[in-house]
């Protein structure tokens, strides 16, 4: 495993020669054989596509492991999605594009128009 470690931060090293970069929000799903050596793997190996990388562990059992990160990998969710649920102690991984889109100001006028939606 850990040669594919290697692999995967030689792949974001020659990949972050490209330009810009997208963020990223993933979710891995632990199962009941995960240990703590395997939940360390993961955030190596999430850390090898963002150094800058906060895994975070959620305290529960299973636990579930959560980062936000930003990587110019090519098919970067497919990838982590590949290599992370072939491990035999994760149950599954959810990544996605994190939007950008702005947030509404939570002061913005409240329109007195009825909302045609509604029903």
């Amino acid at each position: 495993m850990r040669f594919l470690a290697v692999i995967a931060i030689l792949v974001a090293l020659v990949v972050a020669c490209d330009g810009g970069t997208t963020r990223y929000h993933v979710t891995v799903s632990f199962n009941e054989t995960v240990t703590q050596a395997d939940m360390d793997s993961v955030g190596e190996y999430l850390r090898g596509f963002d150094d800058d990388l906060d895994f975070l562990i959620q305290e529960s059992f299973p636990p579930t492991g959560v980062a936000t990160l930003s990587t110019n990998a090519k098919e970067f969710c497919t990838t982590i999605e590949a290599e992370l649920e072939s491990r035999s102690y994760i149950s599954s991984v959810d990544c996605s594009q994190v939007s950008d889109a702005p947030v509404e100001s939570p002061d913005a006028p409240v329109s007195d128009e009825p909302d045609a939606t509604a029903t």
